[in-house]
């Protein structure tokens, strides 16, 4: 049998918003949770007082809101801040909050662009992209000019947001922005690969020699993409469209399309569910 969590305070009939990671916490519970799983988002903002009256009005712990209240009118940290709310409801395993602590620590240095950044990176990596691609917009504008280096990461994850969604002209011209905001092959590589994957096979060869001194790295790409079909070969989907094939060829016509509809129903589904707000 797993150990039996016991619930601190009670549910809270108004949630407290957390904008770092936009999700509204209806228990202390569940703030502890989005306090281990995003701690390098959780910075000052967590100690503007509204959580404290959240905690005494809605979940009826008091005595925790008022200690947090006293640790943030004496200058604490955010990371101490925090690892009062998870030592008191005795969440998490005390290595793991401690880990949490030390990257709430660690963020303070960040600048208020790179946790932005930090953000994003959040959304993408939930597959959540239509929101994460107006995140890096809305930085990209605010940005500084100086901020070159900060500007080409971006343009680099924003451009695998764009990939992911196949929006790969899109995600081409990103690459090709982070490339010339002072990335390196990696970012040219990426375009190259993004360009690989919208054009014609011609087209991107006629494309492709145009590089000049790249042209090494389109070698690469091809390196990339020969183990991408090897290790594609070996999976589910592979031996389906393979099935597939046979149907067509031997003129199962009803089994081959039938099973092409729902093949591109469920691939319609996906893809209405990581372009969804």
């Amino acid at each position: 049998m797993g150990k039996i969590l016991l619930c601190m305070g009670k549910c809270a009939e108004e949630p407290f918003f957390m904008e770092k990671i936009c999700v509204n916490l209806y228990s202390v519970e569940e703030l502890c949770y989005c306090l281990l799983k995003n701690a390098y988002l959780v910075d000052q903002e967590i100690m503007d007082g509204r959580l404290e009256e959240w905690l005494t009005e809605e979940c009826g712990l008091q005595d925790l809101a008022a200690e947090l209240g006293e640790m943030a009118k004496d200058g604490c940290t955010v990371g101490s801040y925090a690892g009062a709310i998870l030592e008191y409801v005795g969440y998490g395993a005390p290595e793991t909050r401690q880990q949490a602590i030390e990257t709430m620590e660690e963020g303070r240095d960040l600048s208020l662009y790179e946790k932005r950044k930090s953000r994003a990176d959040y959304l993408a990596g939930h597959k959540r992209y239509t929101s994460a691609l107006r995140s890096y917009g809305s930085l990209l504008e605010e940005l500084p000019e100086a901020e070159k280096t900060l500007r080409a990461r971006i343009l680099h994850n924003q451009g695998v947001v764009y990939a992911q969604m196949f929006r790969f002209r899109s995600a081409a011209q990103c690459f090709r922005e982070a490339f010339e905001c002072g990335g390196g092959d990696e970012e040219y590589v990426s375009f190259l690969a993004a360009n690989r994957m919208r054009m014609e096979e011609t087209e991107y060869v006629d494309f492709a020699a145009e590089g000049g001194q790249k042209h090494e790295l389109t070698l690469e790409v091809e390196k990339i993409m020969e183990d991408a079909a090897k290790e594609f070969e070996g999976t589910e989907e592979s031996r389906m469209l393979f099935t597939l094939g046979v149907c067509r060829e031997e003129n199962y016509s009803v089994s081959y399309y039938d099973e092409t509809e729902r093949i591109v129903h469920v691939l319609k589904e996906h893809y209405r569910e990581i372009t969804a707000e």
